[in-house]
């Protein structure tokens, strides 16, 4: 076993022995661990090897990467359709659907993948002077093709079976990680890196084939409903609009720095979200495993799932405190330690961004009770909210005061969401 069952009891409050001690919860905790030490593995791999990127390449080489990859995520809502989550969601509730489900969820995202592909590539033409950030934004956005392989992923989290996921994705992460290694050590450019990360989406795509097709399944008995499409679309829409404003929130502070200040700006401030977002795989293990069992208990009674999802709760916002304090005490040490002196100036944004941490793990965990609640208009005008905070705050905050503004907009936004939350649901409780 992964886990010594009664060594984590112990680590736990006693009112929640009896949930912990039941035999399904079990299993998504071995899920939850397996997922977890997959994850650290490969984020300890890439974050270091980023970190060797980062000394290699200088704050300014690394600022224009950096933009171009912010760039790119401004286009990545639109490759999985907004598909995932009902997906994942029907996966659950109809398993004996299993081929059509992802046949059909494949081909949309293939076709999502394409059109988000050209429409990075046509937006940096137009609007980019860099012919090196051009290049790079092709070579970023040109991963989105080969994203809809991911659809298996989905599958076996539904089956709380991610320890094929975490193979295939540590499998990509250590192929990336030796060809950076390479690549810095034989003196390549910053075109030779972005060119690193899509050959990093084309392993985990083969690995995620390689794997279903192990587990005995096959891929050519996917089939695509037309029927289904239209009805996965007619609800995932409006999950592409949440998407939209996410991902445009979560990405557009480093390209409003690069517009405002400069690529040396993008890539200090890189390194103080790079610090803080290394931790931000835990909301989504956490989830991913144990939201079959809160759905699950949906079923059961409406009083039950409630208490499940304010443990949940709770859970988020003690460990984002945890690693949020960690990192603002040791912002200086830490960033200095890991990317070297050039990023210093790196600390005091560390210091403020490091506390976006508890709202982005309580929006994950509210993004998937709405989301199982079929409550998609919420989290579009949660993710809304967000994004216009986002972007207002940063056009007042940068100018102002600088990369620290960026965080102190990326933090404000970032506990905004759970707030309006909270404050909807004391005055305006309901169920699905």
């Amino acid at each position: 076993m992964l886990l010594n069952w009664q060594r984590v009891l112990r680590l736990v409050p006693s009112s929640y022995h009896p949930w912990l001690n039941h035999e399904g919860v079990k299993k998504y905790f071995k899920n939850t661990g397996w997922m977890f030490v997959g994850q650290f593995f490969s984020l300890i791999v890439s974050f270091f090897v980023g970190a060797a990127v980062a000394r290699y390449l200088g704050p300014t080489n690394y600022g224009l990467y950096n933009y171009a990859l912010s760039f790119v995520g401004l286009f990545s809502f639109i490759a999985p359709l907004g598909v995932d989550a009902i997906l994942y969601r029907e996966l659950i509730s109809q398993p004996e659907k299993r081929d059509e489900l992802l046949g059909t969820a494949f081909r949309l995202k293939l076709i999502g993948g394409t059109i988000a592909f050209i429409a990075a590539s046509l937006a940096a033409y137009f609007l980019e002077s860099s012919y090196l950030v051009k290049l790079i934004v092709l070579i970023f956005s040109s991963s989105f093709i080969f994203q809809a392989f991911n659809v298996s992923n989905t599958f076996f989290n539904s089956r709380v079976e991610s320890v094929k996921n975490v193979k295939v994705q540590t499998l990509g992460i250590l192929f990336a990680a030796v060809l950076k290694i390479i690549i810095i050590v034989t003196h390549r450019g910053v075109i030779w890196l972005a060119v690193a990360a899509l050959i990093e989406s084309i392993v985990i795509s083969i690995g995620a084939i390689y794997f279903y097709r192990q587990s005995g399944r096959s891929l050519s008995t996917w089939t695509f409903n037309p029927t289904l499409a239209k009805k996965i679309l007619s609800v995932s829409w409006l999950l592409l609009l949440s998407s939209a404003a996410a991902f445009i929130y979560q990405k557009v502070d480093q390209v409003m720095i690069g517009r405002f200040l400069g690529n040396a700006a993008v890539g200090l401030y890189a390194v103080a979200a790079k610090l803080s977002e290394i931790w931000y795989f835990v909301p989504g293990i956490i989830c991913g495993s144990l939201f079959p069992a809160i759905v699950n208990a949906k079923k059961t009674s409406w009083e039950l799932y409630q208490n499940r999802l304010s443990k949940l709760y709770w859970l988020m916002f003690s460990l984002a405190l945890a690693i949020a304090l960690l990192l603002a005490i040791f912002s200086q040490p830490i960033s200095i330690f890991i990317f070297g002196p050039e990023y210093a100036a790196a600390a005091p944004v560390l210091s403020v961004y490091a506390w976006s941490s508890i709202g982005f793990f309580l929006v994950t965990a509210i993004n998937q009770a709405l989301t199982s609640e079929n409550r998609l208009w919420l989290i579009f005008f949660l993710n809304l909210i967000m994004m216009v905070a986002n972007v207002g705050l940063n056009y007042l905050f940068i100018p102002r005061f600088g990369l620290v503004g960026a965080a102190w907009a990326t933090t404000i936004s970032y506990l905004l969401g759970p707030f309006c939350i909270f404050i909807y649901q004391r005055f305006w409780p309901g169920r699905s």
